[in-house]
């Protein structure tokens, strides 16, 4: 095994219409991974105010993905699937997660992450960052060129307009 791997790794997302970029993420929290993927996944309620929020895929669907990509990659790994209600997740309240795996979009997230273990008396998670697919770090509007779900999301937005133009 590699010295870098953690015995228990966390990483969280929405996992919409998961894609090349999830699967990159997903991959690297495997690979880091000696024994204990815990993967939150977004829920719903934390969902409302995203863009195309009537093309979000359901709870459960998401989760499914996740888990079925998982197995494609490491079909003995049994992903520990926490639903994410707030920024984050079960890293304030599980103790022995040592690692987290963040996009370098979300790698801010870490350091908060951190600050509240930290409050709460747990250990600092190892914080590795996986690079966004597309888009470029420090642009002014951010990472406006990346692989996104929103944009998935866009597209069936505009395909549903499109379809209820022509039924009238």
């Amino acid at each position: 095994m590699w010295k870098f791997q953690s015995r228990s790794v966390a990483i969280g997302g929405t996992f919409d219409h998961l894609h090349d970029g999830h699967k990159i993420l997903l991959s690297a929290a495997i690979f880091l991974t000696k024994k204990t993927l815990i993967i939150g996944v977004t829920g719903e309620e934390l969902l409302k105010n995203k863009k195309y929020s009537e093309f979000l895929e359901p709870f459960k669907q998401r989760c499914d993905s996740v888990v079925q990509f998982l197995k494609l990659i490491d079909c003995e790994i049994t992903p520990d699937i926490h639903e994410i209600n707030d920024v984050c997740g079960p890293t304030a309240v599980v103790e022995d997660i040592e690692a987290l795996v963040l996009s370098s979009e979300t790698v801010k997230g870490g350091e908060y992450v951190n600050n509240v273990r930290k409050e709460k008396g747990f250990g600092e998670l190892v914080v590795h960052e996986v690079c966004v697919v597309g888009g470029q770090a420090g642009e002014e509007d951010g990472f406006k060129d990346k692989l996104s779900s929103t944009e998935f999301r866009r597209l069936e937005f505009e395909k549903a307009k499109e379809h209820s133009g022509n039924a009238t």
